[in-house]
Order: C-alpha cells, then sequence, then structure tokens
C-alpha cells in the first residue's frame, strides 16, 4: 500500500472525522445531552465540564467501518484483521454500553466495576486465543517465542490493562487524545506490516479530527467508547509486531496513570486512609497542587514522548 493512498485516505478521514464530530455536538446540545462528572473528582470538574458533548469516540467507529469498507486492495489476512481490530470495536462496544447507560441515567456511574472487568475479559479472551496462535510473540529477539498458554494469559493481562489506563487517563481535556496520537505515530514510524500501517492511519485520522474539538477548552469528550477502541487498536497493532514488550513505551503515560491509582488504593486500604497523592490518578493530583490544566496536559505528553523515546530506544536494542 502506497504512502500517496495512505495519506490520501488520512487526509479524506480528517475532514470527514472532523465534519462528523461537529454534527455529533450538535446533536448532543439540541437533546440537551451531555456528561455528568464524577461526585468524587475536582470541584472544578463538576463547575466546568458539567453537560459537555461525550461519546465523540463512536466517530471513531464511524470512520474506520468507512474506511475499511472503501478500502480496495487486499492488504490483509482474515487473521490479521481480527487481531488488527476485534479488541478495539469489541471494546468500543463495551465503552458505548457503559457511556448509553450513564446519558439514559444522566449520572456518572454505568455499568458497575464488575460489569466492565467481565466484558473486557469477555472481549480479550477470544482474541487472546487466536492471536496467540496466529502471531508467534517474544519477549527479545535472541529469546524462542513464547508459548501458547504464556501468550495467551499475557495478552489477557496486558488488553484489560491498557483498556484501564487509556480510560482512567481520559480525565483532562485532549490529555488521551495527544498521548494516543505519539503511540500511533511511534507505531507507524516501527512497523511496515501494511495492515498495521493502514490501521495506524485511521487511527491516527480519528483522534486529530477528535482532538480539533477536544483541545481545551473541550466541545468533546470521547466517553468509554473512545477510550477502549484506541486502546484496542493499540494493542492490536503491539502484537501484530510479534514483540510483546513494545507495549511499555506504548502505554507509557497510561501506564504511569493507571499505577498512581493503584498505589493510592494500596496506601488508602493498607496504611490507614493515608494518601500518596492528593487525588488520582496522577493529573488530578498536579491539578489540586494548582497546576494549569493546559500545563498538565502538555508535560504529559512530553513525559509520554519522552518515554515512547528512551524505552523504545532500549526495548529496541534488545529485538532488533
Amino acid at each position: 500500500m502506497s504512502c500517496e493512498y495512505l495519506l490520501l485516505i488520512f487526509g479524506l478521514l480528517m475532514i470527514l472525522g472532523i465534519a462528523l464530530q461537529r454534527l455529533w455536538i450538535g446533536l448532543f446540545v439540541k437533546f440537551k445531552l451531555g456528561q455528568t462528572p464524577k461526585d468524587y473528582g475536582p470541584k472544578r470538574h463538576i463547575l466546568l465540564k458539567a453537560g459537555t458533548p461525550t461519546m465523540g469516540g463512536a466517530i471513531f467507529i464511524v470512520l474506520t467501518i468507512v474506511a475499511l469498507l472503501f478500502v480496495k486492495e487486499s492488504y490483509a489476512t482474515k487473521g490479521e484483521m481480527f487481531v488488527l481490530w476485534w479488541l478495539a470495536f469489541g471494546g468500543g462496544a463495551v465503552g458505548l454500553l457503559d457511556d448509553l447507560l450513564k446519558i439514559a441515567r444522566r449520572s456518572s456511574e454505568g455499568l458497575t466495576l464488575r460489569q466492565k472487568l467481565l466484558a473486557q475479559i469477555v472481549v480479550a479472551i477470544p482474541w487472546a486465543w487466536i492471536a496467540a496462535n496466529q502471531v508467534p510473540l517474544y519477549l527479545l529477539s535472541s529469546s524462542s517465542p513464547l508459548g501458547f498458554k504464556t501468550s495467551f494469559f499475557i495478552l489477557c493481562f496486558f488488553a484489560v490493562g491498557l483498556y484501564n489506563a487509556l480510560n482512567i487517563t481520559d480525565g483532562l481535556d485532549g490529555l488521551a487524545a495527544g498521548a494516543s496520537i505519539a503511540s500511533m505515530v511511534a507505531l507507524l514510524w516501527t512497523l511496515e506490516i501494511p495492515s498495521c500501517r493502514l490501521s495506524l492511519v485511521i487511527g491516527l485520522a480519528c483522534a486529530l479530527s477528535f482532538l480539533w474539538y477536544n483541545s481545551h477548552p473541550a466541545r468533546v469528550f470521547m466517553g468509554d467508547v473512545g477510550a477502549h477502541f484506541i486502546a484496542g487498536l493499540l494493542m492490536g497493532n503491539v502484537v501484530m509486531s510479534g514483540y510483546i514488550l513494545l507495549i511499555l513505551p506504548v502505554s507509557f503515560i497510561f501506564g504511569i496513570e493507571i499505577i498512581s491509582v493503584i498505589l493510592q488504593i494500596i496506601s488508602f486500604r493498607c496504611f490507614g486512609g493515608r494518601r500518596i497523592f492528593k487525588m488520582s490518578p496522577l493529573h488530578h493530583h498536579f491539578e489540586l497542587c494548582g497546576w494549569q490544566e493546559e500545563h498538565i496536559v502538555v508535560r504529559f505528553w512530553l513525559i509520554h514522548i519522552i518515554g515512547i523515546s528512551l524505552l523504545g530506544a532500549l526495548i529496541g536494542w534488545q529485538v532488533m
């Protein structure tokens, strides 16, 4: 698949994405629907972000379907298509259900934590089973391929983990979208597999056209549907590379965010209610320290890019 063809797909999807996001925002405004911030989040979010249109990630699914329907070249086998897209569409469906429940209830709560986790696992299991059979996975280039059972459990763990890590990161205007763009650019630079390159061009068009309206002050949020879709797309591409350790640079800032939540929970439950951070995930801690939202977002983007660069170089030396 030529670069010219990929650029054409990217440009057309960008235009379509910006137009569809505009229409999506208009629908939410017309019917007076929007985000309900969590009661236990920063108070400024309740004041400033309540009522903002959400579920912009639903447009990611629309754009992807349009792109895949109109691509004429036979660029991928059925197995590659499944490994690349199952997590994105399956996770997107879980996120969509969660978002719809929130909208219907006019609440910040959709699926319970257990329901969402169970749904994520149900999506991840068939994907991990087939991916472990389809793609030989390595830790290092000098090592033997991982066995089926090891691959299966590692894939399930990272798939569910990335769903939740990216979802947690989506808490400030442009944060998750911008970091995801950096991850996709890194993968596009690294992978030469035609099916991966096309999927990443589609993902970049989705995220960049969304960021047109999600940059501060955000006019739309991606919702769980968008966070789950992008997480699934990133995970699919990492697995197609054959080197599972690439998940570390690709999900660098997402990993930091979810680790901050885990540490906060452990500290609170095991040490008499003591907190490591003023609030988790980590971006909320810096909000409560007085940092401006735009500064947090840009600095987290830069930290993510540094993490991608350094970990990518370290892992690249080991797997090349």
